[in-house]
C-alpha cells in the first residue's frame, strides 16, 4: 500500500478515536443520575469515618476509573472555595502500617451558580395597579427553569402572596395607599425540586385619590353674570 495513503488512514483513526472520545467522556449535568446539588458558597461535609482509618478522596473533571487529582480535606469538609463541578472518588485506608486503600465510590457534583433577582419597582395611583417587573438570570447555561414566588414584607416578616408565582406581579385591588414592600423570590427547578433561592425587595408608593375638588358657582372665571332686564 501506499504510504501516503497509510498514513493518511492512520490519521483519520487517531482523530476519530480522539473524537468519540471527547464525545463519550461523561461530564457533569443538573440531571446526572445520582448528582449531589450544591449552591455556589457550601462546603461538601463528609461523615466521620465509623473505623480507625482516614478518607481519601480524589477529582475529575468527567468520569473515570483511575482519578490523578488529589483533594485536601479541612477538617472533613472540601471547602466551598475548592468545590467545583465533576466526579469526586472517595476512598478509605487504615491508619494501620500496611493497610490497603478501599475501592472507589464515584460521587457526581454539580455547583449551582448564584442567580441574580431583580424587579422595578413601579409607583402607582390607588385606583390602577402596575405589573412590578420581575427579571431573573443566571450565567449556568446547563439549567434555565426557575420557579417564583412573590411576597409582602412587614419589617423582618414576609408573606407569601397566594397563586403569584410568576416573574411579574400585578398587586390586586382592594388596596390600601402608601408605601408597600414587595420580594420577589427565584430559585432553579431541576427535576421538580427547587434549589438556591435568591430574591429581591423594593418599596412602591401606592398614590391615594384626590379629594373631590368643591367650587363655589359664581366664582369661576369666564361664567356668564346674572343681569337685570
Amino acid at each position: 500500500m501506499n504510504k501516503s495513503i497509510t498514513k493518511a488512514i492512520l490519521a483519520i483513526t487517531f482523530l476519530l478515536i480522539g473524537t468519540f472520545s471527547t464525545v463519550s467522556a461523561q461530564v457533569v449535568l443538573p440531571t446526572t443520575s445520582g448528582v449531589n446539588l450544591f449552591c455556589e458558597g457550601s462546603d461538601l461535609t463528609l461523615p466521620p469515618h465509623p473505623d480507625d482509618a482516614d478518607w481519601i478522596v480524589k477529582y475529575s473533571a468527567t468520569s473515570t476509573t483511575e482519578p490523578r487529582i488529589g483533594v485536601t480535606l479541612v477538617s472533613g469538609k472540601i471547602p466551598a472555595a475548592d468545590l467545583k463541578t465533576g466526579y469526586y472518588y472517595l476512598s478509605s485506608k487504615s491508619t494501620m502500617d500496611g493497610s490497603c486503600e478501599s475501592e472507589l465510590q464515584e460521587i457526581p457534583v454539580y455547583v449551582l451558580k448564584p442567580l441574580v433577582v431583580t424587579f422595578t419597582p413601579a409607583n402607582f395611583c390607588l385606583e390602577s395597579p402596575l405589573a412590578q417587573i420581575g427579571n431573573v438570570s443566571s450565567i449556568d447555561v446547563n439549567t434555565q427553569a426557575f420557579a417564583y414566588q412573590w411576597y409582602t414584607v412587614d419589617g423582618t416578616v414576609e408573606t407569601a402572596i397566594s397563586g403569584e408565582n410568576q416573574v411579574s406581579y400585578t398587586p390586586a385591588l382592594p388596596i390600601t395607599a402608601g408605601p408597600k414592600k414587595y420580594r420577589l423570590k427565584a430559585g432553579y427547578v431541576i427535576n421538580g425540586n427547587k434549589y438556591c433561592p435568591q430574591d429581591a425587595t423594593e418599596t412602591i408608593t401606592v398614590t391615594p385619590k384626590p379629594v373631590k375638588p368643591t367650587i363655589t358657582p359664581g366664582i369661576i372665571n369666564g361664567t356668564a353674570p346674572a343681569v337685570t332686564f
